[in-house]
């Protein structure tokens, strides 16, 4: 229980410590290691959580895992301050590489059995939610208000690849999106019911792109 003994900096870091979370000070440290926490009283990290170095938590970034869970989040990823993620009741939630989640909101949700692996390059924005069980491979995106659950998207190229037909498969639009699997280079924008929306090649969107020869080494899955 927090008492109103010891300087405003003491209460804080109690009560944090209390919560399982890294104290401000514990937070800056991490720049010793590479991870940038750009506002350490906004941002928010699990003890559990592990870090690799070229992180860049941006204000208001919240990363939950309660003693059961387990989190990684690898280097090079920014989250950004709309980014919420949380691991309970033994989950784990995995993050790759140069990973952009949380720009214009995102919640990542994983409970128990349901765990979430995401892959290198992904971007999650827009006010996007991913609920577990989900595989969202190297590459992938979703995109806008969609609430994704058992998601399996196929990994490819970054969205910066310029030809889309090699790129990790895109869920965009806005609604429910329950048990989607996408392939790579393919598309489903939904409008509410994502049951009844095409899937379409992303080539749709850019027609004018050019078309490359296969990669020789694909992309990894995740």
């Amino acid at each position: 229980m927090i008492n109103g003994t010891g300087s405003p900096w003491e209460r804080l870091d109690r009560l944090r410590r209390e919560r399982g979370l890294l104290t401000p000070t514990e937070l800056l440290d991490l720049a010793d290691e590479g991870t940038a926490v750009l506002d350490p009283f906004s941002v928010l990290v699990s003890r559990r959580v592990e870090l690799h170095p070229g992180v860049t938590l941006y204000p208001g970034a919240v990363v939950e895992c309660d003693g059961d869970s387990r989190c990684g989040i690898g280097a090079g990823t920014t989250l950004y301050g709309g980014a919420r993620i949380r691991a309970t009741g033994g989950a784990l939630v995995t993050i790759g590489r140069d990973t952009e989640i949380g720009d214009g909101g995102a919640r990542i949700t994983a409970a128990g059995d349901g765990g979430i692996r995401i892959g290198d390059g992904v971007r999650i924005s827009g006010g996007a939610e991913v609920i577990g069980p989900g595989l969202l491979g190297a590459g992938s995106q979703v995109l806008g208000p969609v609430s994704a659950r058992s998601a399996d998207l196929a990994a490819g190229r970054p969205y910066t690849h310029p030809d889309p037909d090699h790129r990790g498969a895109v869920l965009k639009g806005f609604g429910r999106a329950h048990g989607i699997r996408l392939g790579p280079g393919e598309v489903l924008n939904g409008t509410g019911d994502f049951a009844t929306a095409p899937v379409q090649r992303q080539r749709h969107y850019h027609p004018d792109a050019p078309h490359l020869p296969e990669p020789q080494a694909p992309a990894d899955r995740l």
